[in-house]
């Protein structure tokens, strides 16, 4: 009796203490949320967007040629000729060849119709969206546009060979554009100042993610005035510079309960790596090599103790114990050579909870500064000073998994979402979130973010003046009924998949001309005049 008497005070007063920390934890996300409201009003105060706050397109001029010597050969017997090197169709059109530039042309479509065969050219022409994102300008949107040609001939043969040409230039024109936008935000660095009268500090043996042209070797990295080199040990290979001007964050993570020990760089812009842009570079080695026994189990026949397993373990220790010695010393020298303009961060594995940022389940661990997962790539670090909110969805009775949502102080920039994360973690992520003094709601519903940062873009300061992140809270009040409506427009019932991708991926597979040009294929609902000419 005195047992479970005392099981049970010991039950109650835990029970005590968890209530307490509970009140305390909402009084405090309470003055945040009032915080974040204060913030918002003060940082757009007078602010008005007429725009979604996205950037617009600037219109581009094309010249197809400089002279008519340059056209193709053919088109002086007014045919339809494909001119691939530079990106032109040259079309007849009241007895003179005309070109177009591939980015006029929307797309085109053949058709055979008995003994003749029909190629139709549209054309990108105000007020025909091309796209969901895509915001076309035009020099004069007033003006006359040609939306359509349509051709007639009997040469099927070599109508479906133009067909296929203007196709793949196509897709190589999307492809190549896609390209030219990723490219963007590139920087190009300064020089690297390598060190002189005497050897730059180094580390060997270790390789680098991701890797140039796809090659794992091992090689070194150096630390030298201005910023790190790794160099690679073949020939003609590109070597790696990171300057400490471009570095934002410093990682290191031990190799405990870990198969390899990391120094990881998140980098402020994104360098090109290979054909890769990337803002994570990480150098690391493996812990431990694969073990086997040597003495074919004859002395087991003998022995009945464990000595050689022990023996083993405890190299294994040994072994780990002194790559973290010296990969937490060359961080520190790296932090040291830089002035101290970063700090080297550690995670905390006892803080990590498990979810889904990209598409595999991974435990992600929280820094000083920084929420990481730096394990398997697609790598992922938030940097909390920039998180404005977090949301945690699908927080409901029944449920294992809930998703939990970083929405950033800059609106224009995409929400992040760890997914599936264990229900049994709940209260870890809210202390967590709590102590690093991040605003936080909950709610049963996924939300449709991409329609709420667009509300949010459109105009700041009222979303601010009208309550802010407020309505957030609504879907966790369970009696309170009257703000359904208010919050009916966010469900997760009208999300659009395409408005939301995973962020930064630095090893996601590139399909971008492929789906690029299937939007491009057999698109015949264009309505209007066209012109028919025979070829």
């Amino acid at each position: 009796m005195s047992d479970r008497t005392l099981k049970s005070k010991l039950r109650g007063e835990t029970k005590v203490v968890n209530e307490g920390a509970e009140l305390r934890r909402r009084e405090h996300q309470k003055e945040l949320h009032k915080k974040r409201q204060e913030e918002g009003l003060a940082r757009f105060a007078g602010e008005v967007k007429t725009d979604d706050g996205q950037k617009h397109a600037v219109f581009r001029r094309f010249e197809a040629y400089k002279r008519e010597s340059q056209f193709p050969v053919g088109v002086s017997d007014l045919k339809i000729a494909v001119d691939p090197k530079n990106q032109v169709v040259v079309v007849p059109i009241c007895g003179r060849p005309v070109p177009f530039h591939i980015s006029t042309l929307k797309n085109a479509s053949k058709n055979d119709e008995g003994d003749y065969v029909y190629i139709r050219l549209n054309f990108v022409t105000p007020g025909a969206g091309i796209g969901k994102k895509d915001d076309l300008p035009f020099e004069d949107a007033s003006a006359q546009f040609v939306q359509s040609l349509t051709y007639r001939s009997r040469d099927t043969e070599r109508i479906t060979d133009i067909f296929r040409s203007i196709q793949e230039l196509k897709k190589m024109a999307v492809k190549k554009e896609l390209e030219r936008k990723e490219l963007e935000d590139v920087v190009e660095q300064n020089n690297l100042i390598e060190v002189r009268n005497r050897r730059p500090i180094k580390l060997d043996n270790l390789f680098v993610r991701p890797a140039p042209d796809g090659k794992r070797i091992a090689s070194a990295l150096e630390i030298h005035q201005n910023g790190l080199r790794y160099t690679s040990p073949v020939k003609n290979e590109n070597r790696i510079d990171l300057l400490f001007s471009n570095i934002k964050h410093l990682f290191f993570q031990p190799c405990d309960h870990e198969l390899i020990v990391i120094i990881h760089a998140h980098l402020k812009n994104p360098i090109m790596i290979g054909k890769r842009k990337t803002k994570d570079v990480q150098f690391y080695r493996e812990a431990s090599d694969i073990q086997f026994d040597e003495t074919g189990n004859r002395k087991r026949k003998y022995r009945y103790g464990d000595e050689d397993e022990l023996e083993a373990e405890q190299e294994e220790r040994r072994r780990r114990h002194a790559l973290n010695k010296e990969f937490r010393t060359f961080s520190e020298r790296i932090a040291e050579a830089s002035n101290n303009s970063f700090d080297v961060d550690i995670p905390f594995r006892e803080l990590g909870f498990s979810g889904v940022p990209f598409r595999a389940n991974v435990l992600c661990q929280p820094t000083t500064e920084c929420l990481v997962q730096l394990i398997d790539p697609p790598f992922l670090v938030i940097t909390l000073s920039e998180i404005e909110i977090a949301h945690l969805e699908r927080v409901q009775f029944g449920l294992k998994n809930f998703d939990l949502v970083f929405v950033f102080k800059d609106f224009t920039r995409q929400v992040t979402h760890i997914n599936s994360i264990p229900m049994d973690q709940l209260d870890s992520v809210k202390d967590w979130l709590d102590e690093v003094e991040i605003p936080y709601s909950e709610g049963p519903l996924n939300l449709n973010w991409a329609t709420i940062m667009k509300t949010v873009t459109s105009d700041t300061h009222s979303f601010f003046e009208e309550g802010g992140w407020s309505f957030l809270d609504n879907g966790s009040d369970s009696e309170g009924s009257e703000d359904e409506e208010e919050e009916s427009e966010f469900e997760a019932s009208d999300l659009d998949p395409s408005d939301e991708s995973d962020e930064g991926s630095d090893f996601d597979d590139d399909d971008a001309s492929a789906s690029g040009g299937s939007e491009e294929e057999d698109d015949d609902d264009e309505e209007g005049g066209d012109d028919d000419m025979s070829d």
